[in-house]
């Protein structure tokens, strides 16, 4: 039986708008390496994004930068400008969730300032985990035992829910949490869901 829930949050919770995001990318990139945005540089950067697992953390970690670097940039957006909802149902069904079973969120990157932006309250949400404050950015498996930790239940009682295989699912696989996706369907996730409303069907029907 799961008795806590983790959710990513980039492309899970909330995708970004492409075009802030892109903007702000290539113009950290360009004073990082002391070069103008040029349609080269951006080509540069993609390449750079491509070989490091579509990760821009990767890309300026390897550049130098610290681990929280690319999280800081970020949060000197406004968060309505740059994130939207995935499902605009989502700050309904966490709500409700979170009265049934302890939710909690693992992302890369800040999300201090960005939450209640969007509609999602903090307060919903047992812990709110920083992998970059950690040192160690997913993929790295350091995260994924705090979830264990920070859960206080054995990793197959964990629902671990993100977006990407590589990044979210394989390494919490390797420590033994169940995983999940939403709006797809992924062989190597333990469960696949239509929507947000479907997981809390899920909790609340007790096929955990």
């Amino acid at each position: 039986m799961i008795k806590h829930i983790w959710f990513d949050f980039s492309d899970t919770l909330a995708s970004v708008n492409d075009q802030t995001h892109n903007k702000l990318r290539y113009e950290s990139y360009a004073k990082v390496v002391g070069k103008p945005v040029t349609p080269e540089l951006i080509a540069e950067y993609e390449k750079l994004y491509e070989d490091h697992k579509h990760s821009n953390l990767f890309v300026f970690k390897t550049l130098g930068m610290g681990s929280s670097f690319w999280s800081d940039v970020v949060n000197t957006i406004n968060p309505k400008t740059l994130y939207y909802l995935t499902d605009p149902n989502i700050p309904k069904v966490l709500e409700e969730m979170s009265k049934i079973i302890p939710i909690s969120i693992f992302s890369n990157i800040n999300l201090d300032k960005t939450l209640s932006t969007i509609d999602i309250n903090p307060e919903w949400f047992t812990h709110i985990l920083n992998a970059s404050k950690m040192g160690s950015i997913k993929p790295a498996l350091l995260g994924f035992y705090k979830v264990i930790e920070l859960s206080g239940v054995s990793p197959e009682e964990i629902l671990y829910i993100g977006d990407e295989v590589e990044k979210d699912i394989i390494p919490a696989k390797t420590v033994g949490i169940k995983t999940g996706v939403v709006f797809e369907k992924l062989k190597e996730a333990d469960y696949s869901f239509k929507d947000f409303r479907d997981i809390l069907e899920f909790v609340k029907n007790k096929n955990l």
